[in-house]
């Protein structure tokens, strides 16, 4: 069976290829836009979508690698495995210019942000140590509720790819049904022209060469007759 007879639309790859292409577009422009003090957490954002992109393309990159290992079984031509791996090179080259950007961002932030808190700190500690611990609580806070959210996303990252390799799976299954039923009727095919070459092989036998012969002649005199009768 060739990978033509499914449709792009319904293959799991293209599926969890379009939605990923979307998303380091997005990645990508995000980045763009986001900059200053006041980005530090959407700088750290978008650094976890980006190791979370990454991974998508791990898991790609070993589907690819199961398809090329039987190919016959999957129906895939090595020009579209090399297309795929093409595709999977770039676009992780794509993430990891957007990665080495959001780091070196990061550094200048951490180092803004440093300086900055070196100042809190001082009219912190002119303000007396009451409102220093309450600011200190108020980082806490703002810390816990940070790292709840970066949790909430890779929960629902895994939950996504999760879904993806179910999808997979379930194609697979079918394509190889599928397979199995063709190669139970080319086998039933073949015994029964082999059933039937042998019965007239054994008739032939029988007959002898005059038998042949007539037959022959028999067999001449209704083609005749068809085709008089197909263009009369």
């Amino acid at each position: 069976m060739q990978r033509g007879t499914i449709e792009r639309a319904a293959d799991p790859y293209y599926v969890v290829r379009d939605e990923l292409r979307r998303r380091v577009d997005e990645l990508r422009e995000n980045v763009t836009r986001t900059s200053g003090a006041s980005g530090t957490q959407r700088t750290e954002d978008l650094l976890a979508e980006c190791e979370s992109a990454l991974w998508e393309l791990d898991e790609l990159d070993r589907a690819i690698a199961t398809a090329s290992a039987d190919r016959e079984r999957f129906g895939i031509s090595e020009s579209e495995l090399e297309e795929r791996r093409r595709w999977g090179a770039r676009t992780r080259e794509r993430v990891r210019e957007a990665a080495a950007a959001l780091e070196s961002r990061r550094t200048r932030e951490r180092a803004s942000g440093s300086g900055q808190r070196n100042l809190d700190l001082e009219r912190g500690r002119s303000m007396g140590s009451d409102a220093s611990e309450s600011g200190f609580d108020d980082h806490q806070q703002l810390l816990v509720r940070r790292q709840d959210e970066d949790l909430d996303d890779i929960s629902a990252s895994i939950s996504r790819i999760g879904q993806v390799g179910l999808t997979i799976g379930e194609e697979l299954a079918s394509q190889s049904k599928m397979l199995e039923d063709l190669e139970e009727d080319v086998d039933g095919v073949n015994a029964r022209l082999a059933a039937a070459e042998k019965k007239m092989r054994e008739v032939l036998e029988k007959v002898g060469l005059r038998g042949q012969l007539c037959v022959i002649v028999f067999l001449t005199v209704i083609l005749f007759i068809l085709f008089y009768v197909a263009f009369s």
